[in-house]
């Protein structure tokens, strides 16, 4: 099953390992697709690399996303409709697994396993646990999507952000 969290742009912090500098981008078109207990929470962020200003902000942080994904710690959405959306179907899954899926058109884009936390002031944080190979989702969307149900809890609240 493939759902749709969030159609127009919403802001992301990112946070990267050993001290990185953070940074901001535009994810548009958040999609939740549902495979059994695998939920994959795909973001395109085509748009910043569209941007004609090069030395603008979004446009260098998302090219640092590019070259440093291997380094990202967490992004944050502060977006209570995506919040609301992604935990609703947290919750109606057996043993969720999160994945996170950065799409950036001709640049590639990223895989994730991911751990939710909601924010104590709305929003979500996806603290990254390991980087996974993009080719197996690749593989995942020309094969299709497939949505069994089940029931579960365990999203995790913090007070972080």
């Amino acid at each position: 099953m493939k759902q749709s969290l969030r159609k127009t742009p919403s802001l992301l912090h990112l946070a990267y390992k050993y001290d990185g500098a953070g940074g901001n981008v535009t994810g548009c078109h958040l999609t939740l697709n549902c495979e059994g207990s695998v939920l994959t929470l795909a973001v395109d962020l085509t748009g910043n690399f569209r941007n004609r200003d090069h030395s603008g902000r979004t446009y260098q942080d998302a090219v640092t996303l590019a070259r440093d994904h291997h380094k990202l710690k967490f992004v944050q959405c502060h977006d209570n409709l995506v919040r609301s959306r992604l935990i609703r179907t947290w919750e109606q899954v057996a043993h969720p697994q999160l994945r996170l899926a950065l799409l950036m058109g001709s640049r590639g884009g990223s895989l994730y396993e991911v751990k939710p936390r909601s924010l104590l002031m709305g929003g979500v944080q996806l603290d990254v646990l390991s980087v996974l190979d993009f080719q197996e989702l690749e593989a995942r969307r020309s094969r299709g999507w497939r949505h069994s149900g089940f029931h579960a809890s365990g999203f995790q609240h913090s007070q972080a952000g």
